[in-house]
């Protein structure tokens, strides 16, 4: 489960702050950010993720299987926002 920690409308920033689940069980601190950028010319836009973390301890392994959820998630946005 997580929730919204912060909104930044004027950077086009959400950071979503995981409360608990699978990845509480691995990490003491775990914030998702999402923050959209315009791309350079006006047409279209970039999602910048950013993962914060801090591991139980150094065994733990890096999140990577959260960067095809993150691309996924993108696409996800992408193809609502142009049924509009």
């Amino acid at each position: 489960m997580e929730i919204i920690d912060s909104i930044d409308l004027e950077n086009n920033q959400v950071t979503f702050k995981v409360l608990d689940g699978d990845l509480m069980k691995e990490y003491t601190l775990f914030l998702i950010t999402l923050q959209v950028t315009s791309k350079e010319g006006g047409v279209g836009s970039v999602a910048h993720w950013h993962f914060q973390y801090v591991k139980i301890n150094e065994k733990v392994a890096d999140p990577e299987s959260l960067l095809q959820f993150a691309v996924e998630v993108s696409k996800e946005i992408d193809a609502h926002l142009f049924s509009w």
